[in-house]
């Protein structure tokens, strides 16, 4: 490692922001004066960053921390810069063919703004996924399904949700949302006959993930993001057992199968008259 020299940090701060951003982190990757943790990465090391940098901003965003979401977005903007930076280094690509690779998809996926010729009337939406189908097309001289872009590491219920939206673009979905709440309403059904079968957990496995499926395409229909609705439950329930603890703690009392059911309906009504 080595230190800037004042005349270096002169040059650094009279960049840009975003040519500031790159240079420091050129800087730190430099094989002999660079940050030893920062020469070490690579794509693999890295990897998951990004992933939990996304949760800590879309934790930002349902927090409606605006300060928060600024620093979250150059904590993921340094991962996308970090990662370029590495393959620079390593004679693959740089952040400048990664902004025109995105720039260049981006307008090619919206000919209704910056196609002269375009007349279709497809919503943005059917156009995005026509051209992304289009692509996939050109990729490859094989079978291509409209589900072959949805990684298959994404989080279940995002992964539900994405699978019933491609599918949805193939007219397979329901008008509205009665279609999909029938469909919750069934398969409820299902996993109470596969609860009274005798020792076959794979079946209530099943029938559950089918339960979970449906009611992920009722959220969709719905207009609401699954993740969003989870979160949310989960934290009502946080704050009603918080409730319930400090209760228990103010009383001196323990919890118990006599008391448990009247405790949480007094968090409940208190949380009500907050909410008034």
């Amino acid at each position: 490692m080595k230190k800037l020299t004042l005349k270096e940090l002169n040059e650094l701060n009279k960049l840009n922001s975003i040519n500031k951003l790159l240079k420091v982190i050129e800087l730190l990757r430099h094989p002999e004066n660079g940050c030893p943790w920062d020469i070490a990465q690579t794509f693999e090391t890295l990897s998951n960053f990004p992933i939990e940098e996304a949760y800590e901003l879309q934790n930002a965003i349902n927090n409606k921390d605006i300060k928060n979401i600024k620093e979250e977005l150059g904590d993921l903007l340094l991962q996308v810069v970090l990662f370029s930076q590495v393959s620079k280094d390593n004679n693959m690509f740089s952040f400048e063919e990664v902004c025109n690779e995105i720039t260049k998809k981006i307008i090619r996926r919206h000919p209704q703004i910056f196609d002269i010729n375009y007349n279709q009337n497809d919503t943005p939406k059917d156009t995005w996924e026509k051209i992304k189908l289009k692509e996939r097309q050109n990729k490859k001289n094989q079978f291509n399904s409209i589900l072959d872009d949805i990684p298959n590491n994404l989080p279940p219920l995002l992964k539900s949700l994405k699978v019933q939206q491609k599918v949805s673009l193939m007219n397979f979905d329901w008008n509205d949302y009665l279609g999909p709440l029938k469909k919750v309403e069934e398969e409820l059904i299902e996993v109470k006959k596969s609860l009274q079968i005798n020792n076959n957990l794979e079946k209530v496995e099943e029938e559950i993930g089918d339960l979970l499926f449906s009611v992920v395409n009722l959220v969709r229909h719905l207009d609401l993001n699954p993740d969003i609705v989870v979160e949310k439950s989960i934290k009502k329930f946080k704050n009603r057992f918080l409730n319930i603890e400090k209760t228990l703690q103010k009383n001196n009392i323990k919890i118990n199968s006599k008391n448990i059911h009247q405790l949480w309906n007094d968090a409940k009504i208190k949380e009500e008259l907050n909410n008034e």
